[in-house]
């Protein structure tokens, strides 16, 4: 394992310890194997280490029990005046709450110091892949960044070469994924990409269009068709005309126009409603979808033959948790487009913050990601973003939100020391207003129904009357 490749300037890794022949043997290990260690003795001696050569310093192994100033209190002045150094807690005792505190302080790693010289030099070299990861300027994202797409992962690169294969032609798209993946800025990618790129690009969003006007919407009108029909209507289909239609959620598409519509993709023609002569058109189809359109299909909701008609290609996205390294580039990107937008101080995101960023499951993907920057661009007031302005803005969005599992060894039980802890909190503030609801939900800020979603995802049941 080196570091010094092709004149590559090997990692500098500062060793904090108050055991002399600890710092002798770690650093001796680091250096054979390709890395630039310097050592300090205590906590004091490491923070002037770290004062004078911090612009040098890409990493920070520090143990956790030192006489006078602990581990803990270095890690907070590192986080607070250094807070693009990652660090890497060392540690003698397999104790879970020193983990949770040493975690939450803006460590982004712990190791034993009993562990092996293999798992050591594994947990530096995967921290400092991540931290040369996250400032690294990556072409990719340059690239696809004129398409409104943002990222670095595999994934991103694989999607947007399928989304360049697919332009090419005129073959229907249809691009899958969870809510707030990206679809349609993957179906607009696809749509600048190909020949039709100068023409109409029409979204039609399928759910929020009332059902007694679908079809009008759709398909256009004549003057009198209906009543309040006083002047003729274009529909969406004649107005993507040499260009391209967006179907967003096309799985809930009334079933009863889907048969009509599928004609006009078969025949390349549109007859408004209250005309008799079809009007041809010239239309790329690209939908997308959350929702499984083939138990659609089995639940006939949705036509089999349209989904044929309309899956000549399909694009998944992935969710946001199984692209983790598109994380960091999508946050720099919301923070200072959201910035430059609100005439706000550009600030940036610390090493621990974000880390603890891509510890979350994000479960609404990138929309989740992108309100969440935003808000902690507004709440916070430092230059830098650290671990603790991510965790109140979290905290506030989903009190019982919890990390996904990552960097953490025995992660289970810390996510069962977390879980047990707000279980804890919430039953004191319950005893205190004798199980009122709606009282301990003022107490908290909440309102009643999310405390009581709260108590049902913990656990926690109002005890009995005893007579």
């Amino acid at each position: 394992m080196t570091n010094l490749v092709n004149g590559i300037q090997p990692l500098k890794i500062l060793l904090i310890d108050d055991d002399r022949s600890f710092l002798d043997t770690v650093a001796e290990l680091l250096r054979r194997s390709g890395y630039s260690p310097i050592t300090a003795e205590g906590g004091v001696r490491g923070l002037e280490v770290l004062s004078s050569e911090a612009a040098q310093i890409g990493l920070v192994l520090l143990d956790m029990r030192m006489p006078g100033m602990d581990g803990e209190e270095v890690l907070e002045r590192i986080v607070r005046y250094h807070p693009t150094i990652p660090v890497i807690m060392l540690t003698g005792e397999n104790a879970i709450d020193l983990v949770v505190r040493a975690m939450k302080g803006g460590a982004t790693n712990y190791i034993y110091k009993g562990s092996s010289p293999h798992e050591l030099l594994t947990a530096v070299a995967s921290v400092h892949e991540r931290s040369r990861q996250q400032h690294q300027n990556v072409a990719g994202i340059q690239q696809f960044g004129e398409h409104g797409i943002v990222g670095r992962s595999s994934t991103v690169q694989r999607l947007m070469a399928d989304a360049e294969m697919c332009a090419r032609s005129m073959i229907s798209v249809l691009v899958t994924g969870e809510t707030g993946v990206g679809k349609d800025l993957l179906a607009r990618a696809i749509h600048a990409m190909s020949p039709r790129r100068s023409k109409p690009f029409v979204v039609l969003d399928v759910p929020n269009i009332p059902a007694t006007m679908f079809e009008s919407e759709l398909f256009g009108h004549t003057r009198g068709a209906f009543t309040g029909a006083t002047d003729a209507k274009t529909g969406m289909v004649q107005a993507a005309d040499g260009g391209t239609l967006f179907l967003d959620e096309i799985g809930e598409f009334p079933i009863e126009l889907q048969s009509k519509f599928l004609r006009v993709l078969d025949s390349g023609s549109v007859r408004r409603l209250g005309s008799v002569t079809p009007e041809s058109v010239d239309v790329r189809i690209i939908s997308a979808t959350n929702r499984n359109l083939l138990e659609a299909v089995r639940a006939r909701v949705f036509r089999e033959d349209l989904l044929y008609r309309l899956r000549g290609i399909e694009i998944h996205i992935p969710p946001l948790r199984e692209r983790k390294e598109d994380i960091e580039p999508l946050s720099h990107h919301f923070l200072e487009s959201f910035s430059q937008r609100n005439n706000l101080p550009l600030r940036r995101l610390s090493t621990s913050a974000v880390d603890l960023l891509e510890r979350q499951r994000w479960s609404g993907n990138i929309r989740e990601l992108r309100r969440a920057i935003e808000a902690v661009a507004v709440m916070s007031r430092g230059e830098v973003i650290d671990h603790s302005d991510i965790a109140r803005v979290l905290e506030r969005a989903d009190p019982l939100r919890q990390p996904d599992v990552t960097v953490v060894q025995d992660y289970n039980d810390v996510q069962m020391l977390a879980k047990q802890t707000k279980k804890d909190e919430l039953i004191k503030v319950l005893d205190r207003n004798d199980w009122n609801i709606t009282r301990a939900a003022a107490e908290l800020d909440i309102d009643r129904s999310t405390l009581s979603k709260q108590m049902k995802n913990l656990g926690i049941n109002k005890p009995k009357l005893r007579l």
